[in-house]
């Protein structure tokens, strides 16, 4: 199968299979399927997915053989997957579902103990797919089915703008918002990366991310798509790639906030990754110093760094590096943009310019968000084509794009995008009466959350914090919270942000245990991919 050929996003997997006959597919743990294996999990699990008629199939899984298997299953059923975080927040949970649609949920072990914040999110007749035995509490009206026998499945009437899959990103209204991909956007991706690397059958690739955070695709597509094997890491094998040398990784995947948090932490020694030879960084702007720190960790890698919101299929642009002699503090480009997508730079008057957002349009780029009210403001027209506004500003010249920021209340935190309105309407709702400043800091791996409560009743720093969660994941908790009797206001009135931020700063510094949030509220500064 040529790749020009693929169009659907499950027969990359069948060409890998096709490449590398035999050849391992997946690692986890211990464990390691063939793609003949593996494609077995995945035929056993459509099997009833496809009996059922399932259109939308949440995959309530952790990095496991039946969360890829699930993921793979519902695709070939002809479903749009849905990738659900067993550590989710439980009304977090249960709000993706119901706004998801789900009639169809395939569950492992660790998915199991998290069914139960689900279900308020599940229709009547939604069915569950599981080998596990049937929970005791399992409402009326769910139906349970087991994984069928392996076997050859026939879904007709598929096409290339159905839906693969659907990521829920921070919403700016305070709930998460809806992602939905076609299997025409991510395919136009793995096409155009896997002609950018160098990649085949004997290559294995690191599998870091969580399947809810969209630069997971590029890890498994572009292993499955070349015939290559994805060697899942759990958190601490990601955090100490020095001693992954039996798993002769030779493609690594990460952002640059956990490189940076290696490099710090001394785990980067010079040499330890001999046997990588390319490494994507994406998610957040990489510094020239992390590339370098890489570097000397890989000398034998191509660091290439991309960008691209999930709106736009993982990833749209790309800029190899070259260590051109920038300081370690600079911005490494995010460069050109990829064959097939189109690119734009507005001023704040909408008008072309050289500064200014960066919006997109092309075959990888979206059409719009699965709640039609999210569309609004993010769309342009001009010149006869509707754009897709990214919210980064950038600088355009010669050797492409610089990524310069954000131009709204959006952050990254750990790769993560952050709606600061979705962190500050959850403090509201935990602490009533308060006003509430969100902010970032600067920290030793990146953007710090932070946030001050003013007015209002005294509060406790741990029970608002704990309120939070209940709606929050962990990468979207402040780092620090503090509660003030009364708003501290600038002279027009407004609340002093540059104030806030430069004592936030300071507190930082101090490190004051009674200001900050409790350790085990938080990932570690480290952590490679919190749950989205």
């Amino acid at each position: 199968m040529a790749a020009e050929e693929v169009v659907l996003l499950d027969q990359w997997f069948d060409r890998g299979r096709t490449l590398a006959p035999g050849g391992p597919a997946l690692r986890v743990g211990q464990q390691t399927l063939t793609y003949e294996e593996l494609d077995a999990e995945v035929t056993a699990l459509a099997g009833p997915l496809a009996a059922a008629g399932s259109r939308r199939v949440g995959v309530l899984a952790a990095k496991s053989v039946s969360a890829y298997a699930g993921f793979l299953a519902a695709l070939r059923a002809g479903a749009c997957a849905v990738p659900l975080a067993p550590d989710a927040p439980p009304d977090r949970l249960a709000a993706v579902a119901a706004a998801a649609g789900l009639d169809a949920v395939v569950v492992d072990a660790t998915g199991a103990a998290a069914l139960p914040a689900l279900l308020p999110g599940l229709a009547p007749g939604t069915v569950l797919v599981t080998a596990l035995p049937q929970p005791a509490d399992l409402p009326p009206g769910i139906r349970l089915r087991r994984p069928g026998p392996p076997g050859p499945l026939r879904v007709t009437g598929r096409g290339p703008d159905d839906l693969a899959y659907l990521m829920f990103t921070s919403g700016s209204t305070g709930t998460p918002k809806g992602v939905p991909i076609r299997h025409r956007n991510i395919s136009a991706f793995v096409r155009t990366a896997l002609e950018r690397y160098e990649v085949g059958p004997g290559d294995r690739f690191s599998q870091i991310y969580e399947l809810t955070f969209d630069l997971s695709m590029s890890e498994l597509f572009l292993a499955w798509g070349s015939g290559a094997c994805l060697c899942v890491l759990n958190r601490i094998q990601a955090l100490s790639p020095a001693r992954l040398a039996d798993q002769r990784i030779t493609v690594w995947h990460a952002t640059p906030s956990l490189a940076a948090s290696l490099h710090n932490a001394g785990r980067l020694p010079p040499g330890c990754l001999p046997d990588v030879r390319t490494t994507v960084f994406c998610g957040e702007p990489l510094t020239s110093g992390t590339a370098r720190a890489w570097h000397g960790a890989a000398p034998g890698s191509v660091i290439d760094n991309l960008y691209g919101p999930t709106e736009a299929s993982v990833a749209c642009t790309g800029h190899v590096w070259d260590a051109d002699g920038l300081p370690d503090d600079a911005t490494v480009p995010i460069g050109r943009e990829f064959p097939g997508v189109h690119t734009l730079v507005v001023g704040a008057d909408g008008a072309p310019a050289d500064i200014g957002e960066l919006c997109l349009r092309g075959e990888q780029v979206f059409t719009g968000y699965l709640d039609p009210a999210e569309d609004e403001g993010r769309f342009l027209d001009h010149d006869g084509h509707r754009w897709y506004r990214t919210g980064d500003l950038v600088r355009r010249d010669a050797g492409g794009m610089t990524h310069l920021g954000r131009t709204d209340t959006q952050v990254k935190v750990q790769g993560y995008r952050v709606e600061i309105g979705e962190v500050s309407a959850a403090l509201r709702a935990a602490a009533p009466g308060a006003q509430v400043a969100v902010l970032t800091v600067d920290g030793d791996t990146g953007p710090q959350l932070v946030a001050c409560l003013m007015g209002g009743p005294p509060v406790a720093q741990a029970d608002v914090l704990g309120r939070a969660a209940r709606r929050l994941p962990a990468y979207m908790l402040p780092r620090m919270l503090w509660w003030l009797p009364e708003p501290v206001l600038n002279a027009n009135g407004k609340i002093d942000r540059p104030l806030l931020r430069r004592a936030a700063q300071r507190r930082l510094a101090s490190s004051a245990p009674s200001e900050s949030v409790p350790p085990e509220s938080v990932p570690s500064p480290s952590a490679p991919t919190p749950s989205s």
